[in-house]
C-alpha cells in the first residue's frame, strides 16, 4: 500500500500531462491504473513496473509490456517524470534503463509505444530513437477523445559489453 501512495505522489505532480490527456487535473484511479493495466490478452506477470526516486522522493514512473503487441516485443505503457523534475534528463535516463532491462532481461528485440496526440512528446521519442509505426488508433481518455500515434525502436545487441560499461 506505501507503493500505490508514493505513485499517487508522482501523478499529483502531473497535472499538466492529465489536462492534455485526459481533461481533468488529475484521475481519481490513476496510481492503481499504473500499476494493474494491461493490454487485452496479458498477464500481470508481463507487466514490470519501475519507480524511479532521488534520495527519499519518487519522481519517475515507467512500465514495460513484455511480449506486447508480439513476442519479441515490450511495450512501454506509461513513462511519467514529475512535472517540477522535466527538462532534468531524468526521462531520457529512465527510458534508457528501460531499454537495457527490455533487451538484456526480457530478451527484446524493439521497443514500442504509443503517444496520444494531445501530449506533445513525439520529439522527445523521435530524439529516443523511435520512430512511427504508421498505426494511429482511437484513443479515449476521462473527458478528451483523440488519437493515438504508434511509435517503435529496435534494439540492438551490444558488439562490445566492455565498450558499453566504460571498461574498453
Amino acid at each position: 500500500m506505501d507503493d500505490l501512495r508514493t505513485v499517487d505522489a508522482v501523478f499529483d505532480d502531473l497535472t499538466a500531462y492529465s489536462m492534455r490527456v485526459d481533461g481533468v487535473p488529475r484521475r481519481a484511479d490513476a496510481a492503481s491504473a499504473f500499476v494493474t493495466a494491461l493490454p487485452p490478452g496479458c498477464a500481470p506477470r508481463n507487466k514490470h513496473a519501475f519507480l524511479a526516486r532521488c534520495d527519499d522522493t519518487a519522481i519517475g514512473l515507467l512500465d514495460l509490456i513484455d511480449g506486447y503487441p508480439k513476442a519479441g516485443t515490450a511495450f512501454i505503457g506509461l513513462l511519467a517524470i514529475r512535472q517540477s523534475a522535466q527538462g532534468s534528463g531524468l526521462g531520457r535516463m529512465l527510458c534508457q534503463a528501460a531499454e537495457r532491462f527490455a533487451r538484456d532481461t526480457l530478451q527484446a528485440q524493439s521497443l514500442r509505444l504509443a503517444v496520444v496526440e494531445t501530449n506533445p512528446v513525439l520529439g522527445f521519442w523521435t530524439r529516443m530513437g523511435f520512430g512511427p509505426t504508421g498505426e494511429i488508433k482511437p484513443f479515449q481518455g476521462e473527458r478528451i477523445t483523440t488519437r493515438a500515434i504508434g511509435m517503435e525502436k529496435q534494439l540492438r545487441k551490444h558488439e562490445n559489453p566492455a565498450c558499453e560499461a566504460g571498461l574498453a
